[in-house]
Formats: structure tokens, C-alpha cells, sequence
């Protein structure tokens, strides 16, 4: 593999309810398979996040991002790279947000009510950009997948957690919508991490800051996946097995058959 390999989606206890270890434990295994650094994205407040949501929005910002911190401070110690992000869920679908900080969630508690398009709009003005995870995820908490068309910047098209036909109709409908396309593990446990479990973004130059990583997806610039053979199934319309509401850049309700789209390129015969 040549280039600079990073983990883009990641969680951490106790800030994701459903992680299983904490930030530092996660830094010498990647370091063992080759990773150069790693984005932590725990599950914001909308979604399985482990932090008691009684608690003040300053209290629950500074306990969400200690799984981060933890993580940071120990990659400081070895040399390796940390950067921060999170995962916003709406109604099953959920977005990897980059780009942005603690401060910037201080000074937002309002994001808690935002829709997709605010969120996308309040975040692109920050300087941010936002990746919808695993689109075609099916799981018994999802009674709808939702595409988000517009108010993303980019596609999860691999998640290493994922049912591999999963991973191969959300690569389709990203290269149809002609957007960035990522990969990740959505890595929860540090213990039970093997190579194939892991997927990750392999780039051409090493990441400085988080801000480099958005500009790589705002720019198009080349991102190569890293995943093992098993992330990837056939490509199979019957892995579909929910109702789909496609959205517009306005995050209204779009008109269209996803099968369509993803087997001709038109949202309509």
C-alpha cells in the first residue's frame, strides 16, 4: 500500500453508548496495522450517545468529547495523528460531521433541533463538511432508509460493520451522484480488531489537521479505499428491504425508485 492509511469512522466509551473501549486503548493497534491516524466520530446526542442528556449542553460537551481527548492524548505520546469528529443520526440515517470542534459545539446548542439542511448549511459555513455513514444500513432500530442527496458532501460507500451488498449499492449510488466516496469500520471495539474488520481512506500526503481531510473530500481530490475482500458483496437490488425516501438538496421528500437509479443513472423511466 503506498500512501498515508486513516480510520474515518470510530467510537469510544463513554461517549457512544454502544463503544466498548476507551480512546487510548484503540492507538497501538492501528498503529499496528499500518493506519496512520484516525478520526473519532462518537454517536452525537440525537443517537446512541452514552452521555446523560439531563445534563447542561457545556456538561455534555465536554463528557462527549473525552473519548476524543483520551484518544489524542495518548496518539501525542506515540507520534500519532487524532483528529475529532461525530455522527448525527435524524430518523435512522445518520452523518459523519468533520471539520469542526469543541468550541463550535459550546456555542450551538440549538444543533440538537437542526434538520439535515440546517445542519448541512450551518456546518458548510464553519467550514465543515458532512458524509452521510452506511445509507443502505437495514437494522431493526431502521424502519426507512433515507438518501440524503443534497445536504451531503460526500458517501460512506464502505463500512466495515456493514452487510457487504450494503457496501456495494452504496458505492453504486455514489459514483452515480458523482460524489466523494470514504470508507471506515465504525470501529467500536479495540479489542476485537482484525484486519479484515477495519476499512479505512488511504491519500496521497499525510494530514496535518482535520481541515485537511475536508478539503480533501470538498475538493474531490483522490481518496483510495482500503477494505477487505469481505466488505464487498454482489451487487443485489433485493438487499433493499425497506421503504426509501429520497431527499433534495433542499431536504425535501424527492420523487423516484432508487432501484431505477441504481441500475440505469435515472431517478425515473
Amino acid at each position: 500500500m503506498n500512501g498515508y492509511l486513516y480510520e474515518t469512522h470510530l467510537h469510544t466509551t463513554p461517549a457512544s453508548a454502544c463503544g466498548r473501549s476507551p480512546g487510548r486503548d484503540y492507538i497501538a493497534r492501528y498503529q499496528d496495522f499500518g493506519y496512520a491516524g484516525i478520526i473519532v466520530t462518537d454517536h452525537f446526542f440525537r443517537g446512541n450517545c452514552g452521555i446523560d442528556r439531563a445534563l447542561p449542553w457545556k456538561e455534555r460537551i465536554h463528557r462527549f468529547c473525552a473519548g476524543y481527548e483520551d484518544a489524542r492524548n495518548e496518539g501525542e505520546k506515540c507520534g500519532f495523528s487524532v483528529f475529532f469528529g461525530w455522527e448525527e443520526y435524524y430518523d435512522g440515517d445518520e452523518y459523519l460531521i468533520y471539520g469542526l470542534d469543541k468550541s463550535w459545539l459550546l456555542e450551538h446548542p440549538e444543533m440538537e433541533h437542526w434538520t439535515r439542511l440546517e445542519q448541512y448549511r450551518a456546518v458548510r459555513a464553519a467550514g465543515g463538511c458532512v458524509v452521510q455513514a452506511h445509507p443502505f444500513r437495514a437494522r431493526s432500530y431502521i424502519t426507512t432508509i433515507h438518501l440524503s442527496t443534497g445536504c451531503v458532501d460526500g458517501i460512506e460507500g464502505v463500512n466495515a460493520a456493514n452487510d457487504p451488498a450494503w457496501n456495494t449499492l452504496a458505492l453504486r449510488y455514489a459514483e452515480l451522484l458523482h460524489l466523494p466516496i470514504t470508507a471506515g469500520s465504525d470501529n467500536h471495539n479495540a479489542a476485537l480488531m482484525t484486519e479484515e474488520s477495519l476499512a479505512g481512506v488511504v491519500l496521497d500526503r499525510p494530514l496535518r489537521c482535520i481541515e485537511d481531510y475536508v478539503q480533501t473530500i470538498l475538493q474531490s481530490q483522490p481518496i483510495e479505499l482500503h477494505c477487505s475482500d469481505v466488505c464487498l458483496g454482489p451487487f443485489d437490488l433485493s438487499a433493499i428491504t425497506l421503504p426509501v425516501d429520497i431527499r433534495n438538496a433542499k431536504d425535501q421528500p424527492m420523487a423516484g425508485d432508487v432501484r431505477q437509479f441504481l441500475t440505469t443513472g435515472r431517478w425515473q423511466a
